[in-house]
C-alpha cells in the first residue's frame, strides 16, 4: 500500500472516530437534558391545569366551552388528552384524544418518520387530580399521557434529527477528511518522489540543487543527500587532485632527468661523479613518488603522513641548485644559491625538498633570457626563513591570495605551460611541516617567495 493511501486511511479513520465519539457523548448528554426538559414542562402543565380548571369551575362566568378552549392550549408532549368530569362523573370536557394523535401522525410522517415509529398506545398512561376549593370536590380531571418522556412524539423526532444530523456530520467529516488528506497526501507524494529523483540523479553524477519542501523530514532527508551528495564529489575531486599531483610531482626529476642527459649527450655537461649523483638523486625521487602511488589514489587513506628525519639544509638546497642548473644554464638564467650556513632540520625531507623545487622550476618558467634565481636562508626571531627571489614577470597584487588555489592561473601565463597545481602544492607540504609560504610581487620586475619554520624543529 503506498504512503497515500495509508495517509487517507488513517485519516478517514481517525475522522469518523473522533466524531462518532462526539456524537455520542452529545447525543446522551442531550437527549438526558431534553427528557428533563420534558418532565419539567409536563409538571408545569398540570399546575396551570390544576389552578385554570380550580378557577374556573368556581366560577359561573366561564362556560364549558372557554374552558374547552383552555384546556386544549394544554394539549403538548407529553400529553395528549385531557378530560373534565363533574363530582358526579358525568364527562363534560374532552380534548386532544384521536385528533391530536392523527395530527402527531401526520406530523411524524410528513418529518420523514414510518409508521412503526408513532406512539404505542400501550406506552400511555392516565393520571387523575381531583379539583377541589374549600374542602368541596368542584371536579375531576384525567391527563393521558406518555408513561414515558422518552417516548413523546417530540423526543422521538428529536432523537431522530440527532441521529439525522449525527449522520450528516460523519459524512461531512469523512468527505472534508479525503479532500484534505488528498491534498496532503499529494504534497507528500510529490516531495518524496522529488526526493527520490534527487536521490537518483545523484547516483548517476548528475548536477542536482537542494529545493526546500513544506515537510520539515523531507527537507531533512534532503539535506542528509546533498551532504553525502558534496562529499562524494569533493571525494572525487580529492582523488583526481591527487592523480594530478602525482603527475605534477614525477615531472620535475623526469624533466631534470632528460635536461642532464641530453646536455651529457650533447657534451654541454660532463658525465661525472656529480653529474652521476644528480641524475640518481632524481631516480630516487621518482621511486619514492611511485612507492607511494596507490596511497595516493586511494583518497581514502592517510597521504599526509609525515616521515620526519634528520637532516642538514645546505647540501638539500645545493643538490636542488645542481639537478636544475642544466637547464637553467640552457635559457640562459642563473641560478644562485646565496646561503651556506651549516643548519641542521629535523622534518620530512621530501615534503621540503617538493616545495623548493616547485618554487624553483616556477621561477624558471616565469622568468625570461637573461634573468636571475636566488636562493637564500637566515635564522631570524626563532624562524628559519628560505627565500626564492627570481626577476620574472611578477604576479598582480589582486591575484597575489589565488596563486595558491588548486588549478588557478593568471591571465597572464595562458600561453606558459602549467596545470596551476605546483603552488598549491607548496602551500599544502610547508603547513603540514607547520610552517607557511608568502609572496611578495611586483609585476615586470620580480617575486619573492618566502618559507617559514618554526626554529623548535631544527636540530643543529
Amino acid at each position: 500500500m503506498s504512503l497515500r493511501k495509508i495517509w487517507l486511511l488513517i485519516l478517514i479513520v481517525v475522522s469518523v472516530t473522533a466524531i462518532s465519539a462526539n456524537t455520542i457523548i452529545l447525543t446522551f448528554l442531550t437527549d438526558r437534558y431534553f427528557s428533563d426538559y420534558l418532565n419539567e414542562s409536563y409538571e408545569l402543565h398540570v399546575g396551570q391545569l390544576t389552578d385554570y380548571t380550580t378557577k374556573a369551575l368556581s366560577s359561573e362566568e366561564i362556560s364549558y366551552s372557554q374552558m374547552a378552549i383552555e384546556l386544549e392550549s394544554h394539549i403538548n408532549d407529553p400529553i395528549i388528552e385531557i378530560k373534565l368530569y363533574d363530582p358526579s362523573g358525568q364527562l363534560i370536557i374532552d380534548v386532544g384524544g384521536e385528533n391530536y394523535m392523527t395530527s402527531s401522525m401526520m406530523n411524524n410522517m410528513m418529518g420523514g418518520w414510518m409508521m412503526d415509529q408513532v406512539m404505542d398506545l400501550s406506552s400511555q398512561e392516565t393520571r387523575q387530580i381531583e379539583i377541589s376549593s374549600d374542602n368541596q370536590t368542584l371536579g375531576i380531571i384525567n391527563i393521558t399521557i406518555h408513561s414515558l418522556a422518552e417516548n413523546s412524539f417530540i423526543a422521538r423526532r428529536f432523537k431522530s434529527a440527532l441521529l439525522i444530523n449525527s449522520m450528516f456530520a460523519i459524512g461531512i467529516a469523512i468527505i472534508a477528511a479525503v479532500i484534505i488528506g488528498m491534498i496532503i497526501s499529494r504534497k507528500m507524494s510529490k516531495s518524496l518522489k522529488e526526493t527520490e529523483k534527487l536521490a537518483s540523479d545523484i547516483q548517476l553524477g548528475k548536477e542536482v540543487k537542494l529545493f526546500p519542501s513544506g515537510i520539515k523530514e523531507v527537507n531533512g532527508i534532503r539535506e542528509s543527500l546533498m551532504e553525502l551528495h558534496a562529499r562524494l564529489r569533493m571525494k572525487q575531486t580529492t582523488r583526481k587532485s591527487l592523480i594530478d599531483q602525482l603527475v605534477h610531482q614525477t615531472r620535475t626529476p623526469l624533466t631534470i632527468l632528460q635536461t642532464h642527459l641530453e646536455a651529457i649527450e650533447d657534451g654541454i655537461i660532463e658525465a661525472n661523479t656529480n653529474e652521476l649523483n644528480v641524475c640518481q638523486n632524481q631516480i630516487k625521487d621518482i621511486k619514492s613518488i611511485i612507492s607511494n602511488m596507490s596511497s595516493m589514489i586511494d583518497a581514502g587513506s592517510d597521504i599526509d603522513e609525515l616521515k620526519i628525519e634528520r637532516f642538514e639544509l645546505y647540501p638539500l638546497l645545493r643538490q636542488i641548485q645542481q639537478g636544475l642548473m642544466a637547464q637553467f644554464k640552457k635559457k640562459q638564467i642563473q641560478l644562485e644559491l646565496l646561503s651556506d650556513e651549516k643548519i641542521w632540520m629535523k622534518t620530512d625531507k621530501y615534503k621540503l625538498s617538493q616545495s623548493i623545487y616547485n618554487i624553483v622550476t616556477n621561477a624558471y618558467k616565469y622568468t625570461g633570457e637573461g634573468g636571475i634565481v636566488r636562493i637564500s636562508y637566515i635564522l631570524s626571531n626563532g624562524m628559519l626563513i628560505i627565500k626564492i627571489q627570481d626577476t620574472g614577470i611578477g604576479i598582480a597584487h589582486h591575484e597575489a591570495d589565488k596563486v595558491f588555489d588548486a588549478y588557478y592561473r593568471s591571465s597572464i601565463t595562458s600561453n606558459i605551460q602549467g596545470n596551476g597545481l605546483g603552488l598549491y602544492i607548496v602551500k599544502e607540504n610547508i603547513e603540514s611541516i607547520k610552517g607557511k609560504v608568502m609572496l611578495q610581487s611586483q609585476l615586470d620586475v620580480g617575486t619573492t617567495f618566502s618559507i617559514e619554520l618554526p626554529q623548535e624543529i631544527l636540530k643543529k
